[in-house]
């Protein structure tokens, strides 16, 4: 949604926009026109997402021919590039041509030897690089001895709405469900608040691989008729539940700056999530001071949660507004700084 938000802003001020992506999705078109946005995804990467080992979180060889693919992106059209930090290949395999006249988009840190090494090295293959957090933004400067500019994942703020918290019940999570986002420790911590005298409900917005097994867990569950899995909600949905939710509850291992946290905040939601090295959320929070941020254990969870509750009022106007400053028709603004510095320097 990052890109499909900052592409509708640029196109509301006339500019055309290209996004070449993999197609990981069956029945997706190859190529789609939506006003000035052109989008064009690579035919043959719908095994992408499944990896034949654990241990490698996406395909090599879809990927590799994704990044071959990209270099054939004419340069002499564009004014400016924007590469998404993944899947990195495309970055390594690009042109010259095309990286003096772009900039990568960072949007989490990994802490793997591989990982570490290419962090610092790709940020000087291009003139400018963009962390999507502030604390991103250090911990890639420290490593790669370049500057970074920042630009937060923003939202429209006019969507969302904020109620008081008399009209609010229960605990949301909202978003993919998959291994990564570590829903069994989720779970766990609603059994540990409950059993601590939360009386409400947990409810489970989203879709993705690992449902099947998160339904299955829930049912060997003490507390299972509390728990109220939706599956994929619609934009509306999305929104009424921002709204009429208490308190949200990420237990990602790994993530950038989620477009959820921000969403929440401009919902008044306060957000809770667990300390892990490479959940960027955790940073979101602090920095912003919409929530709590706990050791990822039950227990840890579950306290967090219970003195964020505690602190409601406090979290939910930081959250209101810390929003303001993520709205994408301001955050534009800075982009195109960014893009006509490149532009003028090629």
């Amino acid at each position: 949604m990052r890109y499909a938000d900052l592409s509708q802003a640029l196109a509301r001020r006339g500019h055309s926009v290209d996004i070449f992506c993999i197609l990981s999705e069956v029945g997706s078109a190859r190529e789609e026109v939506v006003g000035n946005i052109r989008i064009h995804r690579y035919p043959a990467a719908l095994e992408y997402r499944t990896p034949a080992f654990k241990a490698v979180r996406r395909r090599p060889l879809p990927l590799l021919r994704y990044a071959h693919w990209c270099r054939s992106i004419p340069a002499d059209k564009f004014d400016f590039i924007l590469f998404n930090q993944w899947p990195l290949a495309h970055i390594v395999l690009a042109p010259r041509s095309i990286r003096a006249k772009a900039a990568i988009d960072w949007c989490e840190f990994r802490t793997g030897s591989l990982f570490l090494l290419l962090q610092a090295y790709l940020p000087r293959l291009v003139p400018r690089n963009v962390a999507n957090s502030l604390p991103l933004k250090t911990r890639l400067e420290g490593i790669s001895g370049r500057s970074f500019d920042f630009l937060p994942s923003g939202i429209l703020p006019d969507i969302y709405r904020s109620k008081p918290r008399s009209e609010r019940q229960g605990v949301l999570y909202l978003g993919r469900v998959t291994e990564h986002k570590n829903l069994p420790l989720l779970l766990s911590a609603f059994e540990a608040v409950a059993a601590k005298g939360y009386g409400g409900h947990l409810r489970i917005a989203g879709d993705g691989p690992a449902l099947p097994a998160i339904r299955e867990w829930t049912k060997s569950s003490k507390i299972a008729d509390r728990v109220d899995i939706l599956g994929a909600v619609d934009e509306p949905a999305k929104v009424d539940l921002l709204a009429n939710s208490e308190l949200l509850l990420l237990t990602s291992r790994r993530e950038g700056f989620p477009r959820v946290v921000a969403e929440a905040m401009a919902s008044g939601l306060p957000v809770v999530t667990a300390d892990y090295p490479e959940n960027g959320a955790k940073e979101v929070v602090l920095q912003y001071r919409i929530g709590q941020v706990a050791h990822p254990t039950a227990e840890a969870l579950s306290d967090a949660m219970l003195r964020a509750m505690e602190g409601w009022n406090t979290y939910s106007e930081a959250g209101a507004l810390g929003s303001k400053s993520l709205d994408w028709e301001v955050l534009v603004n800075e982009f195109l700084q960014i893009a006509n510095s490149v532009q003028r320097a090629a």
